[in-house]
């Protein structure tokens, strides 16, 4: 099933899907007395021809950050920030995030901005340490040919700074070897609202992906279309996809998820660092009502 977007670790160039949300514009984030201001990390996308170019700062100060994401082309684009240990170059980080096979420990990811459409910015907010970062359209919406577009920068060091609370934080957590479980703090609900993500466990990368259902599909039918390349299913609401960037485990980050009232599927596409079985085989495939 070709969804929105696989990232880090199993396809990363599949998925296409156009939310319309204007993610970090709601007020359902609850801000804390002790929640410093974020510094902002403006990132823009252009279109030329069949290409896409990203322009973001040459430096911008780490600790808690709020990425906004504006798309000036005609087709959908992500944001997903990488971080580069060593001396790796954003080509060969994006050759082995593409190369679809295990994915090397100085590839860090740092969460971003899963998809903004034409002329609606969207944002993220994360705490980001100080390093060498790319920004990456790994979503394979837009119309580029050969690698995905990106952009390099530096991330100084800043005060560590926490996420504000949200009205809901979904947890991708181990449940054992090899497996995996999601845990929800409280129910999503309709509408445009801000929702935490943590990913969790070891040596391995997360994201979520949700889509509605139409009918009642078996978890076995589900899992045999995520497991395929085809079109999404009769049963999956091609306008009701959203989620989250990729972020490595350990770390947190907030999205904006836009859903309707219904039964939707929560599931990760992606496998672990040394390769294995994709998320939704392992336990990170779920249903939730919201309402």
């Amino acid at each position: 099933m070709r969804t929105r977007r696989t990232t880090l670790g199993c396809t990363l160039l599949a998925l296409a899907v156009a939310t319309g949300a204007v993610a970090g514009c709601g007020n359902s984030t609850k801000k804390t007395a002790s929640t410093a201001a974020p510094t902002v990390l403006s990132v823009v996308v252009t279109e030329s021809g069949k290409t896409a170019k990203y322009s973001v700062p040459s430096t911008v100060k780490g600790g808690l950050v709020r990425m906004v994401l504006v798309n000036h082309g005609r087709a959908p684009h992500s944001g997903q920030l990488v971080r580069l240990l060593g001396r790796h170059t954003p080509m060969e980080a994006l050759k082995a995030i593409g190369g679809n096979g295990k994915i090397p420990a100085w590839i860090r990811a740092e969460g971003g901005v899963s998809e903004a459409v034409p002329d609606k910015p969207a944002a993220a907010t994360m705490v980001l340490p100080a390093g060498r970062y790319f920004v990456a359209d790994v979503g394979g919406n837009g119309p580029t040919t050969g690698p995905p577009a990106y952009a390099q920068f530096t991330v100084t060091p800043g005060k560590g700074g926490s996420l504000p609370s949200t009205p809901a934080t979904v947890t991708a957590a181990p449940a054992g070897k090899d497996k995996y479980q999601w845990k929800l703090s409280s129910g999503l609900r309709p509408g445009i609202s801000d929702v935490s993500f943590a990913s969790r466990g070891k040596n391995t990368i997360h994201l979520v992906e949700a889509f509605r259902l139409k009918g009642s599909p078996s978890k076995a039918q589900i899992i045999k279309a995520l497991s395929g390349n085809g079109p999404p299913p009769p049963f999956a609401d091609q306008t009701s996809f959203t989620g989250t960037s990729a972020l490595d485990s350990g770390k947190s980050q907030i999205a904006q998820f836009a859903l309707k009232p219904g039964k939707y599927v929560l599931f990760c596409p992606l496998k672990d660092r040394d390769g294995g079985k994709p998320h939704f085989e392992e336990g990170l495939l779920t249903t939730v009502t919201v309402k």
